[in-house]
Protein backbone atom coordinates (compact mmCIF):
# COMPACT_ATOMS: atom_id res chain seq x y z
CA UNK A 1 0.00 0.00 0.00
CA UNK A 2 0.39 3.07 -0.11
CA UNK A 3 3.48 5.22 1.17
CA UNK A 4 0.58 7.50 2.86
CA UNK A 5 -1.00 5.25 5.22
CA UNK A 6 -4.97 5.87 4.81
CA UNK A 7 -7.95 3.93 5.95
CA UNK A 8 -8.65 0.73 4.03
CA UNK A 9 -11.73 0.83 1.82
CA UNK A 10 -13.82 -1.07 3.82
CA UNK A 11 -13.29 1.23 6.82
CA UNK A 12 -13.49 4.72 5.14
CA UNK A 13 -16.88 4.03 3.39
CA UNK A 14 -18.11 3.27 7.18
CA UNK A 15 -16.46 7.02 7.58
CA UNK A 16 -17.95 8.61 4.55
CA UNK A 17 -21.88 7.13 5.87
CA UNK A 18 -21.41 8.08 9.14
CA UNK A 19 -20.58 11.92 7.90
CA UNK A 20 -23.23 12.28 5.90
CA UNK A 21 -25.61 10.70 8.37
CA UNK A 22 -24.82 13.34 11.34
CA UNK A 23 -24.51 15.85 8.62
CA UNK A 24 -21.00 16.63 8.95
CA UNK A 25 -20.03 16.53 5.66
CA UNK A 26 -20.94 19.90 4.97
CA UNK A 27 -18.91 22.74 4.92
CA UNK A 28 -15.86 20.87 3.23
CA UNK A 29 -14.15 21.92 0.38
CA UNK A 30 -15.50 20.69 -3.21
CA UNK A 31 -12.39 17.74 -3.47
CA UNK A 32 -13.39 16.61 0.25
CA UNK A 33 -17.10 16.70 -0.45
CA UNK A 34 -16.53 14.86 -3.81
CA UNK A 35 -14.10 12.46 -2.51
CA UNK A 36 -16.78 11.57 0.73
CA UNK A 37 -19.67 10.97 -1.55
CA UNK A 38 -17.39 9.09 -4.11
CA UNK A 39 -16.39 6.95 -0.95
CA UNK A 40 -19.91 6.28 0.20
CA UNK A 41 -21.09 5.37 -3.57
CA UNK A 42 -19.10 1.59 -2.48
CA UNK A 43 -21.18 1.28 0.22
CA UNK A 44 -22.88 -1.79 -1.03
CA UNK A 45 -19.69 -3.71 -2.11
CA UNK A 46 -18.00 -2.86 1.08
CA UNK A 47 -21.24 -3.95 3.38
CA UNK A 48 -21.47 -7.11 0.97
CA UNK A 49 -17.16 -7.67 1.46
CA UNK A 50 -17.72 -7.38 5.39
CA UNK A 51 -20.78 -9.63 5.90
CA UNK A 52 -19.37 -12.55 7.98
CA UNK A 53 -20.88 -16.18 8.09
CA UNK A 54 -23.35 -14.90 10.75
CA UNK A 55 -24.65 -12.23 8.34
CA UNK A 56 -22.67 -9.48 10.34
CA UNK A 57 -22.79 -6.18 7.99
CA UNK A 58 -19.90 -4.83 9.35
CA UNK A 59 -17.20 -6.16 11.61
CA UNK A 60 -16.51 -4.53 15.00
CA UNK A 61 -14.01 -3.08 14.14
CA UNK A 62 -14.88 -0.93 11.86
CA UNK A 63 -18.06 0.02 13.76
CA UNK A 64 -15.96 1.31 16.68
CA UNK A 65 -13.39 3.18 13.55
CA UNK A 66 -16.83 4.88 12.29
CA UNK A 67 -17.71 6.12 15.60
CA UNK A 68 -14.16 7.30 16.21
CA UNK A 69 -14.29 9.06 13.53
CA UNK A 70 -17.76 10.90 14.25
CA UNK A 71 -16.61 12.28 17.16
CA UNK A 72 -13.40 13.50 15.96
CA UNK A 73 -15.58 15.51 13.33
CA UNK A 74 -15.33 18.91 15.04
CA UNK A 75 -11.71 19.04 13.99
CA UNK A 76 -10.51 19.14 10.30
CA UNK A 77 -8.34 15.90 11.26
CA UNK A 78 -11.72 13.60 10.82
CA UNK A 79 -11.81 15.19 7.73
CA UNK A 80 -8.69 13.64 6.24
CA UNK A 81 -10.15 10.09 7.27
CA UNK A 82 -12.23 10.72 4.11
CA UNK A 83 -10.16 12.49 2.51
CA UNK A 84 -8.26 10.74 -1.26
CA UNK A 85 -4.95 9.88 -0.62
CA UNK A 86 -2.92 12.08 -2.58
CA UNK A 87 -4.84 14.51 -4.42
CA UNK A 88 -2.17 17.46 -5.09
CA UNK A 89 -5.01 19.82 -6.04
CA UNK A 90 -8.05 18.67 -4.01
CA UNK A 91 -10.17 17.70 -6.79
CA UNK A 92 -11.39 14.55 -5.10
CA UNK A 93 -9.43 12.93 -7.29
CA UNK A 94 -6.09 10.61 -6.62
CA UNK A 95 -3.30 11.54 -8.80
CA UNK A 96 0.17 9.99 -9.25
CA UNK A 97 3.56 11.68 -9.40
CA UNK A 98 6.32 9.95 -11.17
CA UNK A 99 10.69 10.90 -10.84
CA UNK A 100 12.88 10.57 -14.27
CA UNK A 101 16.00 11.43 -11.98
CA UNK A 102 18.09 10.90 -14.91
CA UNK A 103 16.99 13.23 -17.31
CA UNK A 104 18.28 16.39 -18.73
CA UNK A 105 17.26 19.56 -17.59
CA UNK A 106 17.99 23.02 -19.09
CA UNK A 107 21.01 20.98 -20.34
CA UNK A 108 22.63 19.34 -17.18
CA UNK A 109 22.44 15.93 -17.26
CA UNK A 110 21.23 13.73 -14.50
CA UNK A 111 19.05 17.41 -13.14
CA UNK A 112 16.01 15.36 -12.67
CA UNK A 113 11.81 16.13 -12.88
CA UNK A 114 8.59 14.96 -11.87
CA UNK A 115 5.84 14.07 -13.71
CA UNK A 116 2.33 14.28 -12.49
CA UNK A 117 -0.65 12.79 -13.91
CA UNK A 118 -3.85 14.01 -12.54
CA UNK A 119 -7.01 11.79 -12.01
CA UNK A 120 -10.43 12.98 -13.31
CA UNK A 121 -13.83 11.47 -14.01
CA UNK A 122 -12.28 9.53 -16.90
CA UNK A 123 -9.38 8.41 -14.96
CA UNK A 124 -5.66 9.32 -15.55
CA UNK A 125 -5.58 10.87 -19.04
CA UNK A 126 -5.06 14.42 -20.48
CA UNK A 127 -3.82 16.50 -17.06
CA UNK A 128 -0.48 15.73 -17.21
CA UNK A 129 2.48 18.74 -15.64
CA UNK A 130 6.05 18.20 -15.14
CA UNK A 131 7.90 19.86 -12.35
CA UNK A 132 11.57 20.73 -12.53
CA UNK A 133 14.45 22.95 -10.36
CA UNK A 134 13.54 25.17 -13.51
CA UNK A 135 9.30 25.15 -12.43
CA UNK A 136 7.85 28.24 -11.23
CA UNK A 137 7.86 28.12 -6.89
CA UNK A 138 10.26 25.44 -6.75
CA UNK A 139 13.60 26.33 -5.24
CA UNK A 140 17.14 25.32 -6.61
CA UNK A 141 18.44 25.14 -9.88
CA UNK A 142 18.97 22.24 -11.80
CA UNK A 143 22.73 21.13 -11.80
CA UNK A 144 23.95 18.21 -13.13
CA UNK A 145 23.87 14.82 -10.75
CA UNK A 146 20.82 16.62 -8.68
CA UNK A 147 18.73 13.64 -9.35
CA UNK A 148 15.43 15.35 -8.64
CA UNK A 149 12.85 13.03 -8.27
CA UNK A 150 15.28 10.08 -6.99
CA UNK A 151 12.14 8.94 -4.57
CA UNK A 152 8.66 10.72 -4.01
CA UNK A 153 6.47 10.75 -0.41
CA UNK A 154 3.15 12.24 -0.04
CA UNK A 155 1.64 13.56 2.90
CA UNK A 156 -0.66 16.51 3.49
CA UNK A 157 1.92 18.03 5.71
CA UNK A 158 0.48 21.58 6.44
CA UNK A 159 -3.30 20.21 6.88
CA UNK A 160 -4.72 22.72 4.54
CA UNK A 161 -6.33 19.82 3.19
CA UNK A 162 -4.29 19.08 -0.13
CA UNK A 163 -1.29 16.48 -0.45
CA UNK A 164 1.99 17.99 -0.21
CA UNK A 165 4.62 16.26 -2.67
CA UNK A 166 8.11 15.14 -0.57
CA UNK A 167 11.03 15.04 -3.96
CA UNK A 168 14.34 13.65 -2.87
CA UNK A 169 17.18 15.06 -4.81
CA UNK A 170 19.96 12.37 -4.10
CA UNK A 171 22.38 13.98 -5.72
CA UNK A 172 21.97 17.89 -4.51
CA UNK A 173 25.18 19.42 -3.28
CA UNK A 174 24.55 22.14 -0.70
CA UNK A 175 25.30 23.22 2.38
CA UNK A 176 23.30 23.78 5.66
CA UNK A 177 24.59 24.66 9.27
CA UNK A 178 28.14 25.73 7.95
CA UNK A 179 28.09 21.78 7.17
CA UNK A 180 28.39 20.46 3.25
CA UNK A 181 25.71 18.26 2.68
CA UNK A 182 24.83 15.96 -0.36
CA UNK A 183 21.19 15.17 -0.71
CA UNK A 184 18.62 17.26 0.12
CA UNK A 185 14.79 16.53 0.03
CA UNK A 186 11.67 19.58 -1.71
CA UNK A 187 8.15 19.82 -0.17
CA UNK A 188 6.04 20.82 -3.34
CA UNK A 189 3.05 22.08 -1.39
CA UNK A 190 -0.52 20.92 -2.88
CA UNK A 191 -2.82 23.57 -3.77
CA UNK A 192 -6.34 24.48 -6.09
CA UNK A 193 -3.75 24.42 -9.27
CA UNK A 194 -1.52 21.64 -7.68
CA UNK A 195 1.53 22.68 -6.89
CA UNK A 196 2.73 26.36 -6.80
CA UNK A 197 5.06 26.48 -4.63
CA UNK A 198 8.05 24.61 -2.86
CA UNK A 199 10.33 24.65 0.02
CA UNK A 200 13.90 22.85 0.83
CA UNK A 201 13.25 21.12 3.90
CA UNK A 202 16.23 21.30 6.91
CA UNK A 203 18.39 18.73 7.13
CA UNK A 204 18.48 16.21 9.70
CA UNK A 205 21.50 16.02 11.93
CA UNK A 206 24.86 16.97 11.33
CA UNK A 207 25.44 13.99 8.97
CA UNK A 208 26.84 15.29 5.34
CA UNK A 209 24.46 12.71 3.25
CA UNK A 210 21.03 13.48 3.74
CA UNK A 211 19.73 11.44 0.38
CA UNK A 212 17.49 8.61 1.41
CA UNK A 213 13.65 7.49 1.21
CA UNK A 214 11.20 9.60 3.00
CA UNK A 215 7.98 7.30 4.28
CA UNK A 216 5.23 9.15 5.65
CA UNK A 217 2.14 8.40 8.23
CA UNK A 218 0.52 9.27 11.36
CA UNK A 219 3.27 7.88 14.08
CA UNK A 220 2.19 9.35 17.11
CA UNK A 221 -2.33 9.05 16.05
CA UNK A 222 -2.98 12.79 16.61
CA UNK A 223 -4.23 12.88 13.24
CA UNK A 224 -1.36 14.95 11.58
CA UNK A 225 0.88 13.48 9.03
CA UNK A 226 4.81 12.99 10.24
CA UNK A 227 7.45 12.05 8.07
CA UNK A 228 10.52 9.65 8.93
CA UNK A 229 13.74 9.93 7.47
CA UNK A 230 17.08 8.08 7.64
CA UNK A 231 16.88 8.33 12.09
CA UNK A 232 14.29 11.28 12.49
CA UNK A 233 10.77 11.40 12.39
CA UNK A 234 9.12 15.03 12.03
CA UNK A 235 6.09 15.28 13.49
CA UNK A 236 3.48 17.66 11.57
CA UNK A 237 2.07 19.73 11.09
CA UNK A 238 4.81 21.56 9.07
CA UNK A 239 5.06 24.71 8.73
CA UNK A 240 6.10 26.70 5.70
CA UNK A 241 9.25 26.75 6.57
CA UNK A 242 9.66 22.92 6.79
CA UNK A 243 9.94 23.09 10.46
CA UNK A 244 7.71 20.16 12.34
CA UNK A 245 5.92 20.84 15.12
CA UNK A 246 8.53 18.64 16.72
CA UNK A 247 10.49 15.56 16.18
CA UNK A 248 12.18 12.49 17.35
CA UNK A 249 15.21 10.44 17.22
CA UNK A 250 14.84 6.49 16.05
CA UNK A 251 16.55 3.77 15.80
CA UNK A 252 15.24 2.24 12.46
CA UNK A 253 16.48 -1.76 12.90
CA UNK A 254 17.70 -3.67 15.76
CA UNK A 255 21.05 -4.79 16.48
CA UNK A 256 23.90 -4.32 13.91
CA UNK A 257 21.88 -4.62 10.67
CA UNK A 258 22.15 -2.33 7.39
CA UNK A 259 18.61 -0.81 6.70
CA UNK A 260 17.21 -2.70 3.18
CA UNK A 261 13.64 -0.46 2.91
CA UNK A 262 10.79 0.48 5.07
CA UNK A 263 7.18 1.15 4.80
CA UNK A 264 4.37 2.57 6.85
CA UNK A 265 1.08 0.91 7.69
CA UNK A 266 -1.07 -0.58 10.86
CA UNK A 267 -1.05 -3.78 11.46
CA UNK A 268 -2.79 -3.78 14.69
CA UNK A 269 -5.67 -1.68 13.62
CA UNK A 270 -5.25 0.82 16.15
CA UNK A 271 -5.12 3.59 14.18
CA UNK A 272 -1.33 4.91 14.81
CA UNK A 273 0.40 4.53 11.92
CA UNK A 274 3.92 1.78 12.70
CA UNK A 275 7.12 1.67 10.82
CA UNK A 276 8.09 -1.94 9.33
CA UNK A 277 11.72 -1.89 8.53
CA UNK A 278 13.74 -4.71 6.43
CA UNK A 279 16.79 -5.27 7.95
CA UNK A 280 20.05 -7.51 6.30
CA UNK A 281 23.40 -7.88 7.02
CA UNK A 282 26.34 -5.92 5.92
CA UNK A 283 28.08 -8.90 4.50
CA UNK A 284 26.49 -12.11 2.84
CA UNK A 285 27.09 -15.47 4.25
CA UNK A 286 29.03 -18.26 2.11
CA UNK A 287 25.82 -19.04 0.02
CA UNK A 288 25.30 -14.94 -0.68
CA UNK A 289 22.39 -14.81 2.11
CA UNK A 290 22.15 -11.76 3.58
CA UNK A 291 19.79 -12.74 5.87
CA UNK A 292 17.00 -10.38 5.70
CA UNK A 293 15.18 -9.85 8.69
CA UNK A 294 11.95 -7.66 9.76
CA UNK A 295 11.79 -4.89 12.23
CA UNK A 296 8.77 -3.32 13.99
CA UNK A 297 8.42 0.28 15.24
CA UNK A 298 5.33 0.62 17.05
CA UNK A 299 3.29 3.88 16.60
CA UNK A 300 2.10 4.96 20.17
CA UNK A 301 0.89 8.37 21.28
CA UNK A 302 4.17 9.61 22.24
CA UNK A 303 5.32 8.83 18.64
CA UNK A 304 7.66 5.23 17.83
CA UNK A 305 8.53 2.87 20.47
CA UNK A 306 11.70 1.09 19.93
CA UNK A 307 12.35 -1.29 16.46
CA UNK A 308 11.60 -4.84 18.05
CA UNK A 309 12.40 -8.08 15.89
CA UNK A 310 9.71 -9.59 14.19
CA UNK A 311 9.76 -13.23 15.85
CA UNK A 312 8.59 -17.22 14.87
CA UNK A 313 6.76 -19.26 16.96
CA UNK A 314 10.15 -21.15 17.44
CA UNK A 315 11.68 -17.67 18.77
CA UNK A 316 13.65 -17.52 15.88
CA UNK A 317 13.96 -14.07 13.66
CA UNK A 318 11.50 -13.98 10.69
CA UNK A 319 13.39 -14.30 7.11
CA UNK A 320 11.24 -13.27 4.00
CA UNK A 321 12.53 -16.14 1.23
CA UNK A 322 15.16 -14.82 -1.01
CA UNK A 323 16.62 -11.41 -2.04
CA UNK A 324 14.38 -8.84 -0.19
CA UNK A 325 14.12 -5.41 -1.87
CA UNK A 326 10.85 -4.19 -1.52
CA UNK A 327 8.01 -4.04 1.77
CA UNK A 328 4.92 -2.56 1.32
CA UNK A 329 1.36 -3.22 4.18
CA UNK A 330 -1.95 -3.32 2.79
CA UNK A 331 -5.58 -5.20 4.31
CA UNK A 332 -5.13 -8.28 2.15
CA UNK A 333 -7.65 -10.54 4.08
CA UNK A 334 -10.20 -7.78 4.83
CA UNK A 335 -9.56 -7.93 8.59
CA UNK A 336 -9.59 -4.22 9.17
CA UNK A 337 -5.69 -4.25 9.97
CA UNK A 338 -2.49 -4.07 7.77
CA UNK A 339 -0.38 -7.25 6.54
CA UNK A 340 3.03 -7.31 5.48
CA UNK A 341 4.16 -8.16 2.39
CA UNK A 342 7.61 -8.48 1.02
CA UNK A 343 8.63 -8.85 -2.21
CA UNK A 344 12.32 -9.23 -4.57
CA UNK A 345 12.55 -12.54 -5.24
CA UNK A 346 9.29 -14.22 -3.78
CA UNK A 347 6.47 -12.74 -1.64
CA UNK A 348 6.81 -13.14 1.70
CA UNK A 349 3.20 -12.31 3.32
CA UNK A 350 2.71 -11.55 7.36
CA UNK A 351 -0.86 -11.26 8.74
CA UNK A 352 -1.86 -8.53 10.74
CA UNK A 353 -3.70 -8.84 14.02
CA UNK A 354 -4.75 -6.89 17.12
CA UNK A 355 -1.65 -7.59 18.72
CA UNK A 356 0.67 -6.75 15.83
CA UNK A 357 1.95 -8.86 12.69
CA UNK A 358 1.01 -12.79 13.22
CA UNK A 359 4.45 -14.19 12.46
CA UNK A 360 4.41 -17.89 13.44
CA UNK A 361 3.98 -19.29 9.56
CA UNK A 362 4.46 -16.72 7.47
CA UNK A 363 3.50 -17.31 3.67
CA UNK A 364 5.17 -17.64 0.95
CA UNK A 365 3.99 -17.01 -2.91
CA UNK A 366 6.26 -17.59 -6.01
CA UNK A 367 5.90 -17.82 -9.47
CA UNK A 368 5.43 -21.97 -8.76
CA UNK A 369 2.81 -21.07 -6.62
CA UNK A 370 -0.83 -22.68 -7.57
CA UNK A 371 -2.30 -20.23 -9.98
CA UNK A 372 0.65 -17.97 -10.60
CA UNK A 373 1.57 -17.90 -14.21
CA UNK A 374 5.23 -18.29 -14.73
CA UNK A 375 8.00 -20.41 -13.35
CA UNK A 376 9.88 -19.56 -10.79
CA UNK A 377 13.85 -18.72 -11.62
CA UNK A 378 16.26 -16.79 -9.89
CA UNK A 379 17.11 -13.10 -11.11
CA UNK A 380 13.53 -12.35 -12.05
CA UNK A 381 12.68 -10.20 -9.59
CA UNK A 382 9.29 -11.50 -8.02
CA UNK A 383 7.95 -8.23 -6.18
CA UNK A 384 10.55 -5.64 -6.52
CA UNK A 385 8.26 -3.42 -7.67
CA UNK A 386 5.35 -3.58 -4.86
CA UNK A 387 2.33 -1.61 -4.29
CA UNK A 388 -1.00 -2.83 -2.52
CA UNK A 389 -4.46 -1.91 -2.53
CA UNK A 390 -7.93 -2.93 -3.75
CA UNK A 391 -7.95 -3.31 -7.68
CA UNK A 392 -11.58 -4.86 -8.13
CA UNK A 393 -13.41 -2.93 -5.14
CA UNK A 394 -13.96 -6.62 -3.27
CA UNK A 395 -12.82 -5.03 0.07
CA UNK A 396 -9.86 -7.36 -0.27
CA UNK A 397 -6.35 -5.48 -0.86
CA UNK A 398 -4.65 -6.87 -3.95
CA UNK A 399 -1.00 -7.63 -4.50
CA UNK A 400 0.62 -5.89 -7.51
CA UNK A 401 4.22 -7.15 -7.66
CA UNK A 402 6.73 -5.94 -10.86
CA UNK A 403 8.83 -8.58 -12.19
CA UNK A 404 10.89 -6.81 -13.92
CA UNK A 405 13.88 -9.25 -15.33
CA UNK A 406 11.24 -12.29 -15.90
CA UNK A 407 12.60 -13.30 -19.49
CA UNK A 408 10.33 -14.83 -22.09
CA UNK A 409 10.16 -14.63 -26.00
CA UNK A 410 13.78 -15.06 -26.11
CA UNK A 411 13.91 -11.37 -24.58
CA UNK A 412 15.72 -11.01 -21.28
CA UNK A 413 14.83 -8.59 -18.73
CA UNK A 414 11.82 -7.18 -20.25
CA UNK A 415 9.95 -7.96 -17.28
CA UNK A 416 6.09 -8.28 -16.52
CA UNK A 417 3.80 -7.73 -13.66
CA UNK A 418 1.30 -9.82 -11.31
CA UNK A 419 -1.83 -8.70 -10.10
CA UNK A 420 -2.09 -11.11 -7.06
CA UNK A 421 -5.78 -11.12 -4.97
CA UNK A 422 -6.62 -10.99 -1.79
CA UNK A 423 -9.44 -12.89 -0.08
CA UNK A 424 -10.52 -13.98 3.21
CA UNK A 425 -7.85 -16.48 3.91
CA UNK A 426 -5.01 -14.11 2.61
CA UNK A 427 -3.70 -14.08 -0.65
CA UNK A 428 -2.07 -17.80 -1.90
CA UNK A 429 -1.85 -16.88 -5.61
CA UNK A 430 -4.65 -18.37 -6.95
CA UNK A 431 -5.83 -16.28 -9.61
CA UNK A 432 -3.23 -14.02 -10.29
CA UNK A 433 -2.87 -12.60 -13.74
CA UNK A 434 0.46 -11.53 -15.54
CA UNK A 435 0.65 -8.89 -17.86
CA UNK A 436 3.56 -7.51 -20.12
CA UNK A 437 3.98 -5.61 -23.58
CA UNK A 438 3.26 -8.75 -25.42
CA UNK A 439 -0.54 -9.46 -23.54
CA UNK A 440 -3.23 -8.41 -26.11
CA UNK A 441 -4.22 -4.59 -25.74
CA UNK A 442 -1.33 -3.47 -23.64
CA UNK A 443 0.72 -0.98 -25.85
CA UNK A 444 4.32 -0.86 -26.86
CA UNK A 445 6.92 -3.57 -27.86
CA UNK A 446 8.87 -5.81 -25.32
CA UNK A 447 12.96 -5.80 -26.00
CA UNK A 448 15.17 -7.17 -24.24
CA UNK A 449 16.10 -4.72 -20.56
CA UNK A 450 12.90 -2.95 -20.42
CA UNK A 451 12.14 -3.60 -17.10
CA UNK A 452 8.79 -3.36 -17.67
CA UNK A 453 7.61 -4.07 -13.24
CA UNK A 454 10.46 -1.92 -11.93
CA UNK A 455 8.42 0.45 -10.24
CA UNK A 456 4.73 -0.29 -9.81
CA UNK A 457 1.94 2.52 -7.83
CA UNK A 458 -2.27 1.33 -7.05
CA UNK A 459 -4.00 4.75 -7.50
CA UNK A 460 -7.89 5.26 -7.10
CA UNK A 461 -7.90 8.26 -10.07
CA UNK A 462 -11.38 8.05 -10.89
CA UNK A 463 -12.86 7.81 -7.28
CA UNK A 464 -14.98 4.46 -8.01
CA UNK A 465 -13.11 2.30 -5.45
CA UNK A 466 -11.00 0.24 -7.04
CA UNK A 467 -7.18 1.27 -7.97
CA UNK A 468 -5.59 1.26 -11.26
CA UNK A 469 -2.22 -0.08 -12.05
CA UNK A 470 0.89 2.56 -12.80
CA UNK A 471 3.85 0.51 -14.43
CA UNK A 472 6.71 2.03 -15.00
CA UNK A 473 9.38 0.66 -17.78
CA UNK A 474 12.91 2.09 -16.75
CA UNK A 475 15.33 0.58 -19.30
CA UNK A 476 12.37 1.14 -22.13
CA UNK A 477 14.54 2.51 -24.88
CA UNK A 478 17.65 2.56 -23.72
CA UNK A 479 16.93 4.09 -20.07
CA UNK A 480 14.37 6.61 -21.24
CA UNK A 481 11.56 5.27 -19.42
CA UNK A 482 8.23 5.02 -19.51
CA UNK A 483 5.15 4.51 -18.07
CA UNK A 484 1.59 2.39 -18.60
CA UNK A 485 -1.41 3.39 -16.73
CA UNK A 486 -4.57 0.41 -16.97
CA UNK A 487 -7.80 0.29 -15.90
CA UNK A 488 -9.15 -1.39 -12.81
CA UNK A 489 -12.80 -3.26 -13.07
CA UNK A 490 -14.55 -6.02 -10.84
CA UNK A 491 -13.09 -8.33 -12.66
CA UNK A 492 -9.39 -6.89 -12.60
CA UNK A 493 -7.11 -5.83 -14.69
CA UNK A 494 -8.30 -5.30 -18.23
CA UNK A 495 -5.75 -4.18 -20.27
CA UNK A 496 -8.44 -2.33 -23.03
CA UNK A 497 -8.19 1.66 -22.75
CA UNK A 498 -4.34 0.78 -20.99
CA UNK A 499 -2.23 3.63 -22.57
CA UNK A 500 1.62 4.42 -22.34
CA UNK A 501 3.89 7.62 -22.28
CA UNK A 502 7.46 8.71 -22.13
CA UNK A 503 9.38 12.09 -22.48
CA UNK A 504 7.48 12.98 -25.82
CA UNK A 505 4.32 13.28 -24.57
CA UNK A 506 5.47 14.87 -21.55
CA UNK A 507 7.53 17.58 -23.65
CA UNK A 508 11.02 16.90 -21.97
CA UNK A 509 14.57 15.23 -22.95
CA UNK A 510 14.30 11.32 -23.89
CA UNK A 511 17.62 10.16 -23.43
CA UNK A 512 18.56 8.21 -20.69
CA UNK A 513 16.02 9.99 -18.63
CA UNK A 514 14.91 6.83 -15.94
CA UNK A 515 11.38 7.86 -16.44
CA UNK A 516 9.25 5.86 -13.79
CA UNK A 517 11.94 5.44 -11.39
CA UNK A 518 10.11 6.43 -8.18
CA UNK A 519 6.30 6.41 -7.90
CA UNK A 520 3.78 7.44 -5.83
CA UNK A 521 1.17 5.34 -4.21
Amino acid sequence: MPQLPAPRLRRTVVVALALLATGTATGLTPGQALAVAAIAKTADTARTATTTETGEAVHAADAADAVDAVDAMESMDAVHAADMRQDFNGDGYEDVAIGAPDATVGGAAKAGYVAVLYGAPEGFGAGKKVFSQVSPGVPGTPEANDRFGASLATADLDDDGYTDLVVESAGERWESGGTPRSGNRTVLWGGPSGFASGKVLPADGNSAHQAGRTVSGDFDGDGHQDLVHRTRVAFGPLDRAGVPARDQHITPVEGDMLLAAMAAGDPNGDGITDLVTVARGYDPDDEGDYGHQLHLLRGTGEGLAAPRTLRNAQGHPVQPVGDVSAVALGDVDGDGRDDIVTGGETLTVLPGTSGGPAVPDPRVITQNSPGVPGTQEAGDGFGRGLAIDDVDGDGYDDILAGVPLEDFSGLTGAGTFAVVPGAAQGPTGAGTRVISQITAGVPGTAESSDRFGERVALVDSDADGRSEPVVAAVGEDGDAGAVWVFRASSTGVPTSGSFSFGAQALGTVKAGAALGSSLTS
